[in-house]
């Protein structure tokens, strides 16, 4: 079992742009978006709903994107872990707009998250032969 979760760590650790795969990059990041919806909103049962949103969003980018950067220092993963976190923060947001905060704010903030989800899967879509 040890080396099976090793094996999972370090896949999980290793970042990927997935260039060449639209629909596995926009899974990843909505992933990550429900790793900030789990985080903030378990903290959001706790905190007011600013502190919950920042404590997931910061807490994750400096818990798993700054080590993971550090590994493997470069433009590739700093921009693969700036996306990861922006993902991470989009899914907080909506935990908190959900628990009653400011949803004008947090809208906005989901609203870039899904223009930017756009982006992301625009520039990974193959181009069209003719």
């Amino acid at each position: 079992m040890n080396g099976k979760l090793r094996l999972i760590l370090d896949e999980l650790a290793r970042p990927s742009a997935q260039k060449a795969d639209w629909f596995a990059w926009a899974a990843a990041q909505l992933a990550h978006a429900m790793i900030g919806v789990a985080l903030a909103g378990a903290l959001a049962f706790l905190l007011p709903a600013v502190w919950a949103f920042a404590i997931a969003a910061l807490g994750y980018a400096v818990a798993k994107e700054v080590p993971d950067y550090r590994r493997a220092p470069g433009w590739a993963a700093a921009r693969d872990g700036v996306q990861d976190a922006a993902f991470v923060a989009a899914g907080a947001s909506l935990a908190v707009a959900i628990h009653g905060a400011d949803g004008l704010l947090f809208g906005l903030v989901l609203g870039a998250a899904a223009a930017g989800l756009a982006a992301g899967v625009w520039v990974r879509l193959p181009a069209q032969p003719g």
